[in-house]
């Protein structure tokens, strides 16, 4: 009798050790067991733009825009239809977050608020401080950073360059983390996004950028069209012309916008695996004031304008879907943690706030 009861333990010891086979599992140093499996998608692109609001990128363009306008301020025809036919976070904002551009980088990255060092990643400003690439690495996922006009063609780089590259390490927020600049491993997985760059002219008061050609961020492409080249997480940073930065007129983050996003989307990463796409701005109001008028910029809401996409043959996220529920910049950050199963960086920001999941299947 205790011989069969023996048999039968051991057959479903080996039942259960033949199901675990089959499951991807990674042990972290910390000794727990995780998946690579996401609870929404497997990959994320998250792309930060910047210091534009809702009203100022999304609704009616109006070509010839000017400062007492009511609808957004140029061409934006693109960035709403991608919000009309995907998820449109109505009520995303900064809030809690100080320190300028720097500061929301560091906040979508770490969870920490109060940053304050919106220059040239100089020791002094760099920050020790878990952030969320400690946390992917735990877990055995993979990151990658890609920064259009990128000085060099990986590691940190840590000072402004003008044009053409118009790279703004500001925007970078990698390179901030003590432990990153640090470790020349993870210096190495911050890479320049494109092989070439425009030849982008803009007004001297930066006013207007339209027209100017865009950049094609063709070595970011590259690793979505190849699966085994595509990290778990990759963060895109167009230069400060693209991303609206250096131009009250949106006319050009439109274009960019409308030129890298489906090929984001078709991309045989996106196409293939569960991918999502996740795209927001760093803050509201404008740059730049026309020369001579003392209030170039509207009257700007605070929300941003906040977009979860995905390719509809494969979607991870909800199409034709809106929601005015409140949400920050840790929200987006505690969205990626939940889907992975990581532990929230600074529990009184990410680890309090909402996640996203209602944009997501």
């Amino acid at each position: 009798m205790r011989l069969h009861v023996f048999a039968g333990c051991l057959s479903l010891i080996l039942l259960v050790s033949a199901a675990l086979a089959t499951t991807t599992l990674n042990v972290s140093s910390s000794g727990n067991v995780t998946t690579l499996t996401g609870r929404w998608f497997d990959y994320v692109v998250v792309i930060m733009l910047e210091n534009h609001s809702i009203n100022d990128t999304y609704g009616v363009s109006n070509p010839f825009w000017n400062n007492t306008s009511t609808t957004c301020l140029g061409n934006c025809d693109y960035l709403t239809s991608l919000a009309n036919q995907n998820g449109l976070a109505e009520s995303y904002t900064n809030t809690g977050v100080a320190g300028g551009s720097q500061g929301d980088y560091i906040a979508i990255t770490s969870g920490y608020g109060n940053s304050n060092c919106n220059g040239a990643a100089v020791p002094s400003c760099w920050l020790d401080i878990p952030n969320i690439v400690d946390s992917l690495e735990t877990a055995h996922l993979t990151w990658k950073a890609y920064m259009e006009g990128y000085p060099t063609s990986s590691g940190c780089a840590n000072d402004f360059t003008g044009p053409p590259n118009n790279y703004g390490p500001n925007h970078n927020p990698f390179v901030y983390y003590s432990d990153i600049q640090n470790n020349t491993a993870r210096c190495s997985r911050i890479v320049n996004a494109n092989s070439q760059v425009a030849n982008q002219t803009r007004a001297s008061d930066k006013s207007v950028c339209w027209p100017s050609p865009v950049d094609n961020d063709d070595l970011f492409l590259n690793d979505l069209n190849s699966v085994t080249d595509a990290s778990n997480y990759m963060f895109l940073t167009p230069n400060t012309a693209d991303d609206f930065h250096d131009c009250n007129d949106v006319s050009l983050g439109n274009a960019w916008m409308q030129n890298m996003i489906p090929q984001i989307l078709g991309s045989t990463l996106f196409s293939a695996k569960r991918a999502a796409l996740f795209i927001t701005f760093d803050e509201p109001d404008c740059t730049f004031k026309v020369t001579g008028s003392p209030n170039n910029c509207p009257p700007h809401a605070r929300q941003l304008y906040t977009v979860w996409a995905s390719n509809p043959t494969t979607p991870t996220t909800r199409l034709l879907f809106k929601s005015v529920n409140t949400y920050t910049h840790y929200s987006a950050l505690r969205t990626i943690e939940d889907n992975w199963g990581l532990p929230p960086l600074v529990p009184a920001n990410d680890g309090s706030a909402n996640n996203m999941q209602e944009f997501l299947l």
